[in-house]
């Protein structure tokens, strides 16, 4: 007897939908609307199948060998002749963006009007991927499911077709460079489990700095006798010298060691990723198998100037999300105690 329960579904009816990772829908969704998707879907096991990454990953992306996947007889045949059938069989669907990747695809999907009755947009997926396994010929070729993203703000649209164009850049950059953009689902500091991702010999530097700085903080453009308010700190003189003392600190090539959670935390953190100053920072936001950072993180790893630490929820303290990121600053404070030999012994699981 399955344990699923079944969840009704606007216009198609009850299922029971195998839940994975990553791969939830949205609940209440109305998937046969009109709206704007971007989809991934998985070949089993990730093999290969649709092609190979090219290219100099030195090269511009207006330039000729700039990062790209060159297709497999499968990959043509799923660009040219499944991907049109998407428009053909439903008119109201527009695929936007497409990015074929060696072993899964991205698609950008809009449905300008509803969908006839009991169709959705796991049924476009669903079609998709079965004409694909077909052409493939030795029976189901991809994972179960999809996962999709909802696109809905002002610019996410842009931010995801120019994230997709770029991602055999970074498909190859992970793999000419693996020791720079490691992943580890779990690994031990002073007692705490993180997923990390980027260059771990970060946690070896002798020199590990906190970056931490209260949101607001006394005036003290004023005598303490008249001192009786708090500011922002970023308006404070003692940012201003701390700002200076830090960022020669990293110029030195000192590792700063911050989540980025005031703004003055903040301000270090972006200035870090943008100098490719060395730079651990910790999220509250777990990483998982699949998991990537966004481009200014990503290319703070390409140059092998950032670790990225999440500790696992189970370990992280407080109730509220005010304890919790309060707690990733006491977090840091221990990777910066943490000793060359000690890290030299974290082993990745």
């Amino acid at each position: 007897m399955s344990d699923k329960k079944p969840e009704y579904i606007e216009d198609v009816g009850w299922r029971c939908e195998t839940v994975h990772s990553q791969k939830r829908r949205k609940h209440m969704h109305r998937y046969y609307d009109i709206g704007t998707y971007m989809v991934t879907i998985v070949v089993e096991g990730r093999e290969p199948v649709f092609g190979h990454i090219d290219g100099n990953i030195k090269a511009r992306p207006t330039e000729p060998d700039y990062p790209a996947t060159v297709l497999s007889p499968l990959g043509v045949k799923a660009v040219h002749e499944e991907l049109p059938k998407i428009h053909a069989i439903y008119p109201m669907a527009e695929v936007w963006s497409l990015c074929v990747m060696p072993d899964h695809l991205h698609l950008i999907i809009r449905i300008n009007a509803p969908l006839p009755p009991r169709k959705h947009l796991g049924t476009i997926v669903g079609a998709f991927k079965g004409g694909i396994s077909r052409a493939w010929g030795n029976g189901p070729l991809f994972e179960d499911n999809y996962n999709d993203r909802i696109l809905m703000r002002d610019g996410q649209l842009e931010n995801w077709k120019n994230y997709l164009k770029a991602n055999p850049y970074r498909w190859l950059v992970r793999h000419t460079h693996p020791e720079l953009m490691r992943r580890a689902l779990c690994i031990v500091i002073d007692g705490v489990r993180y997923g990390a991702f980027g260059d771990f010999m970060l946690l070896r530097h002798p020199e590990k700095v906190q970056v931490f700085f209260h949101r607001r903080m006394d005036d003290d453009r004023l005598t303490p006798e008249v001192r009786s308010r708090k500011i922002p700190t970023e308006q404070t003189v003692f940012w201003q010298k701390e700002h200076a003392r830090l960022i020669e600190m990293a110029e030195d090539g000192d590792v700063m060691v911050t989540p980025g959670i005031s703004e003055c935390e903040k301000r270090i953190k972006n200035e870090c990723l943008l100098q490719h100053y060395r730079l651990i920072h910790l999220q509250a936001d777990p990483i998982g198998e699949y998991w990537k950072p966004e481009k200014g993180r990503f290319e703070a790893c390409a140059a092998g100037s950032l670790l990225i630490l999440a500790p696992w929820a189970e370990d992280q303290k407080g109730d509220t999300d005010y304890e919790r990121f309060h707690n990733l600053n006491t977090l840091a404070a221990s990777v910066c105690r943490l000793d060359a030999l000690s890290a030299m012994r974290i082993t990745a699981g």
